[in-house]
């Protein structure tokens, strides 16, 4: 399919936010793989003559390779968004569309992903950037500050702007998911770190050079502070090394549940869905990790 507006892989891809569209990519690769259009480009496969014998043996083959049902509902679901694409386009009957959608991925359950970090570790998280004497230190406890802080994604905390930070509402505003304009608020103690970052920073500047207008920045070996913008992917080794520093493997997304858990714990659930800006209760509620204090309490009065 030569016209992009005619191909349902290019027009549902077309939906998505620039990250999602990313990892529906590669989703989508490996299904093509997987159907035996190995040394295709995805963009000229004819996703509309899958017919629901092709849907139902790519979840035979994920259970079989062990995907978990969470994984196997995306891969579905990426199968059923090109296909509703393809009868927008008129390229398959609603009859046809409606027999793909009848096929159900793998049932089952896995744990959630991830953990709660306990507010002792984020300290623990604390000391340790403090006890850093390089720039990174100073940076890295800021960053881990406004994700905890905020509960904010890795994505919105790299995309954050100078300009739209109000330190005397404590607030920021972010571009979130689905390309929503959102405020976050952060205690004190997170602005504090931000503030001692940012000042940081600007006295490192060569006088009379303005400020970056961005709030963290990629720093190179030899302790050098670029004037580049850090990204994400340098979010998620940040993570890893500083909870590797304390002895707990960290993810940058643990913050953002560690932050949902602790709003639940101290106020309610619709407080939590606010904060967090989830459209439905559900997701909220799926970042409830209170069951694991809950149960790590009652272990810990054991006794023998």
């Amino acid at each position: 399919m030569s016209d992009p507006l005619r191909n349902p892989l290019l027009q549902y891809l077309a939906r998505l936010a620039p990250s999602s569209q990313l990892t529906m990519r590669y989703i989508l690769q490996d299904i093509a793989d997987r159907l035996g259009f190995v040394d295709c480009d995805i963009v000229d496969i004819p996703w509309h003559r899958l017919e629901p014998g092709h849907v139902i043996g790519l979840v035979a083959a994920l259970r079989t390779d062990g995907y978990a049902p969470n994984t196997s509902s995306l891969y579905v679901n990426a199968l059923r968004g090109v296909m509703n694409e393809a009868w927008r386009l008129e390229l398959i009957s609603h009859e046809q569309l409606q027999r793909l959608r009848e096929i159900k991925p793998a049932s089952g359950s896995r744990l959630p992903p991830g953990r709660n970090l306990r507010r002792s570790l984020i300290r623990e998280l604390m000391d340790v950037c403090a006890a850093d004497p390089r720039p990174q230190g100073i940076r890295d406890a800021a960053i881990i500050a406004l994700l905890y802080g905020t509960g904010m994604r890795k994505s919105e905390s790299v995309d954050v702007m100078l300009d739209q930070v109000d330190f005397q509402e404590r607030s920021l505003q972010v571009l979130g998911k689905g390309n929503r304009q959102l405020i976050k608020y952060a205690p004190a103690w997170a602005f504090e770190k931000l503030q001692a970052w940012l000042d940081f920073r600007r006295e490192q500047l060569p006088a009379g050079e303005p400020d970056d207008a961005f709030l963290f920045n990629r720093i190179r070996r030899g302790n050098h502070i670029t004037r580049a913008r850090i990204t994400k992917h340098a979010i998620y080794y940040i993570a890893r090394q500083r909870g590797a520093q304390v002895g707990v493997k960290i993810m940058p997304h643990d913050f953002r549940r560690a932050f949902i858990t602790r709003v639940i714990e101290e106020h309610d659930l619709s407080i939590a869905q606010k904060l967090a800006h989830h459209a439905n209760i559900q997701t909220t509620v799926g970042y409830d990790r209170r069951d694991d204090n809950e149960r790590r309490r009652a272990v810990d009065r054991f006794d023998y």
